[in-house]
């Protein structure tokens, strides 16, 4: 799996140019509230944000903090807060190409149409810049562990049964990342592994 997604970054890589980021019709109006700030790390080790008073993300930043890992760093927070606001507005700060704005916002739309929310407690680790082929195509890989969370109905209250596999056993989550001419990395693709990580 990882040649594959290795080899896919290299494919990608000189493709096109960067598109415009996606947005849902009628959402640029609405700006996210301040009310979750987010303290620039400056040293690695771990870093708490508590998204909502629900979910509790902790990120083991590695010792080299490569900026391309708040790639995939800052999409995992905004499809949390989606889910756990259950309004995608906190999408719009992530830089995608088309395609993977549409797939971001169809993910988390399957679950906050369904009324399916998340609470407990989630953690990001071994995060790295798994290849970067000619400054313009980039792989950045990190290990999710949300054993510690539940998806919640909002109607009951109580934990969907059965949980997805997402939140049963630690994942590899993938982002596949252009650098367009106006040197902004954006999201082009997003790849899963339900293996290629350990608690």
């Amino acid at each position: 799996m990882r040649r594959v997604l290795v080899l896919l970054v290299i494919v990608l890589a000189g493709c096109g140019q960067a598109e415009r980021p996606y947005a849902p019709q009628g959402s640029a109006s609405s700006a996210p509230p301040k009310s979750e700030t987010r303290p620039e790390p400056t040293a690695s080790g771990p870093e708490t944000i508590t998204i909502g008073g629900r979910l509790r993300v902790d990120i083991d930043w590695p010792a080299d903090r490569d900026p391309l890992l708040k790639v995939i760093t800052g999409y995992y927070l905004a499809s949390r807060k989606v889910l756990v606001s259950g309004s995608d507005r906190y999408l719009q700060d992530v830089e995608f190409e088309l395609m993977a704005a549409r797939d971001a916002y169809d993910w988390v739309h399957r679950y906050t149409q369904q009324e399916k929310t998340v609470k407990g407690a989630a953690r990001l680790y071994n995060l790295r810049v798994a290849a970067v082929v000619g400054g313009k195509g980039a792989q950045i890989n990190a290990c999710v562990d949300e054993s510690k969370a539940r998806l919640i109905s909002t109607r009951t209250g109580k934990a969907v049964v059965p949980q997805p596999d997402w939140v049963r056993t630690p994942y590899l989550q993938a982002a596949l990342a252009h650098r367009g001419d106006d040197g902004v990395w954006r999201i082009r693709g997003l790849r899963y592994d339900m293996k290629g990580c350990t608690g």
